[in-house]
């Protein structure tokens, strides 16, 4: 009789452990493989493939919403050199969509003109200077900065007109930072008119784009952008922007092998917080001083 009980309550206490097994380990791990496969498989179905060619062609018959998208894309794609097509059958679809661009929405037009900035095709120059005259700024702005990533020289005019323009500051400001891409020296006289300029970027570029063409008139701005205690003139710029500002002329200084910055550069090198310009500054020191 007592084996009996034994033997009923050994099968009881199998059951909860099993329907304990059950509730709090297979059922939980079941629904976890099966949604993985349903997620897969939904991957799968909407798998849709994104190199250069297959996005111009959303761009050209995709939805609205799709073809921005897909321009956003195209334009982040393409910075990495290995993935930009380089047959004229791309090339022409790039001109073709960018010219049809102007009556869809304008951000198919601001990542095109982007986009063409990193093929390195100075063909596309011609008609990003057209997208000057745009109607939206974003789409002005993209074109300006493309001009400058292709060095189109042949439209220097253009943009040194635009340094000393009225236009809106962001304008000016991508002329500014082009004609330090493009490097002509005719640059030269249109940037120096622009390092007393209210707005402070305009100031800061302008030097670092003078000091790209050997001019040192924008030294004492690229002095100032090395000294930490100058950005407590603008409370608006926080410590990752001065970090990359600093970065940025340090950078030039390394590129062109100025040897005007040692004072700065020592401070840097023994005080600075930032490990990245610490060992820069040290690095420029040790090549040019």
């Amino acid at each position: 009789m007592n084996d009996i009980k034994t033997d009923d309550i050994s099968m009881s206490n199998s059951s909860k452990a099993y329907a304990l097994f059950y509730s709090f380990f297979l059922v939980p791990l079941m629904i976890t493989i099966f949604g993985v496969l349903f997620f897969f498989l939904f991957k799968m179905l909407t798998y849709e493939s994104r190199n250069p060619h297959d996005l111009l062609n959303n761009i050209k018959s995709g939805s609205l919403t799709k073809r921005w998208q897909s321009a956003y894309e195209l334009s982040n794609l393409m910075s990495d050199p290995e993935k930009v097509p380089s047959d004229e059958l791309f090339n022409n679809q790039m001109e073709m969509m960018y010219e049809k661009s102007i009556h869809d929405d304008h951000r198919v037009r601001t990542y095109l003109a982007l986009a063409m900035g990193q093929t390195m095709n100075k063909g596309f120059c011609s008609l990003l200077n057209s997208g000057i005259s745009d109607n939206f700024l974003d789409n002005r702005i993209a074109a300006i900065k493309s001009m400058g990533s292709l060095q189109c020289s042949d439209f220097i005019d253009t943009i040194n007109d635009l340094i000393i323009s009225n236009e809106d500051n962001q304008i000016r400001l991508a002329a500014v930072i082009s004609a330090g891409q493009i490097l002509r020296s005719s640059s030269i006289n249109y940037l120096k008119n622009v390092l007393d300029d209210e707005e402070p970027n305009i100031r800061w570029d302008a030097a670092i784009s003078l000091a790209k063409l050997n001019d040192k008139s924008g030294y004492g701005i690229l002095r100032n952008l090395l000294t930490i205690e100058y950005y407590q003139n603008f409370p608006e710029v926080d410590s990752n922007e001065i970090d990359n500002a600093i970065l940025i002329v340090l950078g030039v200084i390394s590129e062109i092998g100025a040897k005007d910055f040692e004072k700065e550069l020592n401070v840097l090198s023994k005080t600075e917080k930032n490990i990245k310009i610490r060992e820069f500054s040290m690095k420029i020191l040790s090549e040019f001083y």
